[in-house]
């Protein structure tokens, strides 16, 4: 029996969308079992982000619009209050006055083995820094697994206003594989090297 040419090219369609899906499965640091990242396409002509720097040198294959971010952490913090938040490899440290007013804090990422993360309420500007320490262990910047490339971590955060990803100073705790950074806001953030990507990444549809 024939199947219609219209439901042909359609399920076609389908077959290769799930292949480009597929085939995004790497990051910008890795693990060496990565859990599966799960996605979500989203419609399109939505706003894309540049793609953020990798410690490989390279670009994220995974576009934003496939990305299903989840919140991992959730946080209810006072203004008046020291607190700690943690979810997978990132962990907020406030202090008294980080926050102008009390603030459900949130850790959203889409792959634990994945350096990439929004914190939230996003845009949120702090009075006082608050400490972000990012656990690098078992990852390409750990110099104790066989695939370090030596490059050293940066982190980057995307600028809503321009659409590109600027450098955030930082320092490195060697002894505990961490990267420690001063937050003066919430963003979008990401783990790439000083090493691997040396000008600002280009807009989607450059």
């Amino acid at each position: 029996m024939r199947v219609p040419t219209n439901k042909f090219n359609r399920a076609l369609l389908a077959l290769a969308s799930l292949l480009l899906v597929a085939g995004c499965s790497k990051g910008l640091l890795t693990a060496p079992d990565p859990a599966t990242t799960s996605v979500a396409v989203v419609e399109s002509g939505a706003q894309q982000a540049p793609q953020p720097p990798s410690l490989l040198g390279g670009a994220l294959p995974i576009l934003d619009q496939v990305l299903n971010w989840v919140a991992v952490a959730t946080k209810f913090v006072r203004k008046d209050q020291a607190m700690v938040v943690t979810g997978h490899r990132w962990s907020l440290q406030f202090e008294k006055g980080s926050l102008s007013a009390d603030a459900t804090i949130t850790i959203s990422d889409y792959d634990p083995n994945v350096l990439d993360v929004q914190f939230g309420p996003h845009g949120t500007q702090f009075p006082v820094p608050v400490t972000l320490s990012i656990d690098l262990s078992n990852t390409d910047a750990d110099p104790s697994v066989p695939r370090y490339n030596g490059c050293e971590p940066q982190l980057y955060w995307l600028n809503d206003e321009t659409n590109k990803w600027e450098e955030i100073p930082g320092r490195l705790d060697a002894v505990n594989k961490k990267l420690i950074v001063k937050l003066p806001h919430f963003s979008r953030y990401v783990v790439g090297s000083k090493a691997g990507w040396k000008h600002q990444p280009q807009k989607q549809d450059d």
